[in-house]
């Protein structure tokens, strides 16, 4: 069979940008063979201490991962809210004083979910292990090979976004913080995420899952969700880090907006528009009131979730997103450009 292959826009494949202001007043693919293991069948029943990682997982919320969405609903809850995606599925937001997650539910099955709260049991993972235990207990590879996909990791991937198996079937891209080498955010897919999100260089055989590109007025509504999750994902960090909260600003969510609108429309990206102006120039159009102010762009990541991780494993984007100055925020998003800015009041 005749091998394709594809270099997906990735985390760093084709140039992901991320940008931060701030100022105050190999050769062919090789055929893979898989091989199947003869199954083991014991006809005795093993008894496991209570403390045994296997009885600890039965918890974990991980083990939702393809199955039908009634089974975590009945234990958790209605969702506070349901996002559209770019991906066929929907978010299911969850945001309360104990945890921020969400759950990718595509024809009523959990496909994918990710969070970066501490209080959630994703044993044997735990939101805020260093990066040593991790590496005690995995090994993270630079290829990951499901069916009839393969995924090549960057050195970069390794460092900041590694995968690891949690069963044959789940899977778990660790976001980790390379200032304190922690880990501060987990991603569990199913093969089917994997293939629909590509989150790294991928070579495939056969026939690849597409998604269609969505219409104006879904694409409007897409783009708002993402707003919402990355203004909430950037608070629920600021938690973690033990710093206040940030207020929802409709000036700065403009001024953000237009920038995003205009770096797509007219080709570039950068803080400064093709006119010469910059922040200072977009909050004065909006009438934003502010004392400090700062901004973070970004293009062709994925999704909000791995926006935010790639601007806090860069020095001056986390710089914005953990400054204590900072009273307010707003988010603008168009098509895969993202744009915070950050006001202090």
């Amino acid at each position: 069979m005749k091998y394709k292959v594809i270099a997906v826009i990735s985390f760093l494949f084709v140039g992901i940008s991320l940008s931060y202001f701030y100022f105050s007043p190999e050769d062919e693919p090789k055929k893979v063979i898989y091989h199947k293991k003869q199954s083991q069948i014991k006809d005795s029943k093993v008894q496991f201490a209570e403390d045994h990682t296997l009885i600890e997982q039965q918890d974990a919320i991980w083990k939702y991962i393809n199955q039908d969405v009634t089974t975590i609903q009945s234990e958790i809850g209605n969702p506070d809210r349901k996002d559209p995606s770019m991906y066929n599925y929907d978010w299911w937001i969850y945001n309360n004083e104990n945890y921020y997650l969400q759950i990718a539910v595509k024809n009523n099955k959990i496909i994918s979910l990710y969070s970066n709260s501490p209080k959630l049991d994703f044993r044997p993972l735990i939101i805020g292990q260093d990066i040593e235990s991790l590496e005690d207990t995995y090994t993270f590879h630079e290829e990951i090979e499901v069916d009839h996909l393969k995924f090549k990791l960057s050195e970069q991937d390794l460092k900041q976004r590694p995968i690891v198996r949690l069963s044959e079937k789940i899977f778990a891209q660790l976001y980790i913080d390379q200032f304190t080498n922690k880990l501060v955010g987990i991603r569990v897919l199913n093969k089917e995420a994997l293939e629909i999100l590509k989150p790294y260089e991928l070579f495939y055989w056969g026939e690849l899952k597409e998604v269609e590109t969505p219409k104006d007025n879904k694409r409007n509504e897409i783009e708002e969700s993402i707003e919402k999750q990355i203004f909430e994902i950037t608070n629920e960090l600021r938690s973690v880090y033990e710093l206040d909260s940030l207020t929802w600003d409709d000036q700065a969510a403009e001024a953000a907006k237009n920038h995003s609108i205009d770096m797509v429309k007219k080709n570039y990206f950068s803080h400064y528009s093709q006119n010469g102006d910059g922040l200072k120039e977009r909050l004065l159009a909006v009438d934003a009131y502010y004392l400090v102010a700062g901004e973070n762009i970004a293009a062709h990541y994925i999704d909000g979730p791995a926006v935010i991780h790639g601007w806090l494993n860069s020095e001056g984007h986390r710089e914005a997103l953990l400054k204590e100055d900072y009273t307010h925020l707003g988010v603008g998003v168009y098509q895969s450009y993202y744009t915070q800015n950050f006001l202090g009041k």
